[in-house]
């Protein structure tokens, strides 16, 4: 049996049954709840790689040497940086708090090992995350793509 988890058909689900003993109401917004946090841990995890891509290039160093200086596992670095599914082992994420020379628990959270519970934690995460991503001038081939496409979209 699957779940529905949308929110509008659970919503119509709890008023038809308004005044039932057993409804789906209460399950609204459990779903909403879930929802948002995976949008809160999309956000970490995102700031979680880039605080490591950056940390690494501003010590310039390849992945490479940066898993030997943190003594950890090349193919694991790598597997945190493409993979967004992937949640590292507490001890890489230790090594890399002691790297960075933060605090291991704070890592925790942005790894998707632990939950936050600081909303200004969660906000900070967020705007690091929106702010770190490299501004490259576009190359004259995507900045010709971009424009074509915008007007494809602009056309129908």
């Amino acid at each position: 049996m699957k779940f529905n988890s949308d929110p509008e058909w659970l919503k119509k689900q709890a008023a038809l049954e308004d005044n039932c003993f057993v409804s789906v109401g209460g399950l609204v917004l459990a779903v909403e709840d879930l929802e948002k946090q995976a949008q809160q841990a999309t956000a970490s995890r995102t700031a979680f790689v880039n605080l490591l891509s950056l940390a690494r290039r501003e010590h310039k160093l390849t992945w490479e040497q940066f898993s030997q200086k943190l003594d950890v596992d090349l193919a694991e670095l790598i597997e945190i940086e493409n993979d967004e599914t992937y949640k590292p082992t507490p001890r890489t994420v230790t090594k890399i708090a002691q790297f960075l020379r933060v605090p291991a628990d704070k890592l925790f959270i942005l790894s998707g090992l632990a939950r936050a519970h600081d909303r200004h934690f969660e906000e900070a995460a967020l705007r690091f995350a929106a702010r770190s991503q490299p501004v490259k001038a576009l190359t004259s081939e995507e900045h010709e793509a971009l424009e074509e496409y915008v007007k494809f979209l602009c056309e129908r």
